[in-house]
């Protein structure tokens, strides 16, 4: 590519993915809990072992923590520091999927697989958020993109040993992010793929330097933190791994076998009716293009994976987006650009979003203007209801005129695409502030202030908004330990468990008795008839959204 075009790209990077990512709040509990992970590790100066509210927190390996941490030096403890290492992770999976596309296809092709990639809904929806899937996405990507890369039968030792220590780095690091599973992602991968290459060797051979990079980069740390805390690798294999994909214990988030099909397909939405399309134009290449076959089992086979795990979350399966990318792009190539097929698909979704969008646009409106049955944006919102509006109807817009028969079949698709931009950015800044009452508590409480030297009790999630709003590692845990149950259990850390009313009205008691304020951060329903004639009497009480059952409540002893 010409400096030209690297700058365009760099400069449409910037402008529609990475500046917008601070326009809304941080949404509890996930957020708010890695930024508070975080946070601590700065403020402690401990980079090895991570805690969540001052206590032992050994879900996962540190390398996400590390990353929001820099980037948080760097930028400040601030939501757009926070997403930040996400969105660089999302666009770096959308580079690797160029320059693989670009290496085995043609530009045009990769250009659209690029395309295809950052405007899937799951893609950049994810991607701006901070949890750890794009990060361990791209870690993932890169493992197999430098493999396969090593594969070439035209590469040269040297290159290829040098790949495939690349490929084992980033496997180290993908296992530093997320664990265990950045080895069986990969090993599903690759190993169907020699297998259907009849390169039975390689199976034996190939994996001796990538397994090498894995332990220069992941061994440093895991002697480290077995030094420091010896109980953790049996919590985080046992607990975190065996217990939770086998089920051995009841599975967190169980859902059926084909709980990822609807994820799969909304997270694809604006090429699900092209499929039709996308099958008959794999139908030969798929069979005799190394990259397509690669990339069928570097999609396929994650997704049977993931599957079969007892537990699943939709985030689950971003891995396989990648490689879906380089099939659908391969496959529409094929079929509207090559073989100049009827583009009655692409068609049909361009008239089917269109007309969902206006009806939607409507819709709103009458929503903003009735109030029901319940009005999106308040009055002091009014940018927000334009933005949506116009984000609608430009995309809408831009759909419609990839319908016009005197432009071609790339122009068509360049326009669908490029109509969505818009919608990603503005995605960013029409959070309803009816939503961010119940979904982004730190907002509020960022409106109350509390003195420093306060003891702070919370009770189940509002506990990381808590620590992340005001500061804090020490907040007392009330009838709940939550996801910090295992940290809780040390001896250290015993006391911040309040178990009944009768210890809560001790503790007040005990606090006020030394001189300090004491405040109580809940949800508000949790004030209601369990409550009612046994909960300590207190000064005063401030909530969100009104009272509302399902906002949040401060309350001062």
């Amino acid at each position: 590519m010409t400096k030209k075009w690297i700058l365009i790209a760099a400069f449409i990077a910037a402008l529609f993915f990475i500046l917008p990512i601070g326009g809304r709040p941080l949404m509890a509990p996930d957020e708010s809990r890695y930024a508070e992970i975080a946070r601590e590790m700065i403020a402690s100066g401990d980079w090895v072992s991570p805690t969540l509210n001052g206590v032992r927190y050994f879900e996962k390996p540190p390398m996400g923590y590390w990353l929001w941490a820099v980037s948080m030096k760097l930028f400040g403890q601030n939501a757009f520091a926070l997403r930040l290492p996400g969105m660089l992770a999302t666009l770096g999976s959308a580079l690797l999927v160029f320059l693989l596309a670009l290496r085995c296809l043609d530009r045009r092709t990769a250009l659209f697989a690029t395309a295809v990639y950052l405007t899937f809904p799951l893609v950049f929806v994810l991607g701006s958020v901070a949890i750890l899937d794009p990060i361990l996405t791209f870690f993932l990507t890169a493992t197999t993109a430098f493999f396969f890369l090593a594969l070439e039968e035209n590469c040269s030792r040297k290159k290829k040993w040098g790949l495939l220590f690349a490929s084992g780095v980033m496997c180290g690091c993908a296992f530093l992010t997320k664990g265990f599973l950045a080895f069986a992602v990969p090993a599903v991968c690759i190993a169907p793929y020699l297998l259907w290459e009849k390169r039975w060797k390689d199976l034996l051979t190939l994996p001796w330097l990538p397994l090498l990079g894995v332990i220069a980069v992941s061994a440093p740390w895991a002697i480290a933190v077995h030094q420091a805390q010896p109980d953790y690798w049996r919590y985080f294999v046992f607990v975190e791994h065996f217990q939770r994909f086998f089920g051995q214990e009841k599975a967190q988030h169980s859902e059926p076998f084909f709980y990822f099909i609807p994820v799969l397909l909304l997270g694809m939405l604006q090429w699900v009716v092209m499929i039709p399309d996308i099958v008959l134009g794999l139908r030969k290449s798929i069979f005799s293009g190394k990259l397509l076959k690669y990339s069928f089992c570097c999609f396929l086979m994650p997704f049977l994976f993931f599957s079969l795990s007892s537990g699943k979350l939709a985030t689950y399966i971003l891995p396989c987006f990648a490689p879906l990318a380089i099939l659908i792009a391969a496959g529409l190539s094929e079929r509207f650009f090559i073989e100049r097929k009827s583009m009655l698909s692409f068609k049909i979704t361009a008239i089917l979003f269109s007309t969902v969008l206006l009806a939607g646009v409507v819709g709103l409106s009458i929503n903003q203007i009735t109030g029901w049955p319940v009005k999106l944006y308040s009055g002091g919102e009014l940018i927000k209801y334009v933005m949506i509006v116009l984000a609608a109807v430009l995309w809408a817009v831009f759909m419609l005129a990839a319908l016009r028969r005197n432009i071609q079949p790339e122009r068509k698709i360049a326009l669908y695409i490029f109509g969505f931009l818009y919608v990603i950015v503005c995605s960013h800044f029409i959070f309803p502030d009816i939503v961010a009452e119940r979904k982004a508590p730190s907002e509020y409480l960022a409106t109350v202030p509390i003195p420093e030297n306060a003891t702070l009790i919370t009770f189940r999630r509002p506990f990381q908004d808590v620590c992340w709003t005001y500061r804090r590692s020490d907040v007392y845990m009330f009838l709940s330990q939550g996801e910090i149950k295992y940290g809780l259990a040390y001896p250290d850390a015993k006391h911040r468990f309040i178990p009944g009313i009768e210890e809560l009205q001790k503790l007040i008691q005990s606090e006020k008795s030394k001189g300090r304020e004491v405040y109580f951060v809940t949800r508000t329903d949790l004030l209601t008839e369990d409550f009612k004639d046994s909960f300590p009497p207190f000064a005063w009480k401030l909530s969100s959204g009104n009272g509302a059952d399902d906002c949040y409540s401060v309350i001062k002893f």
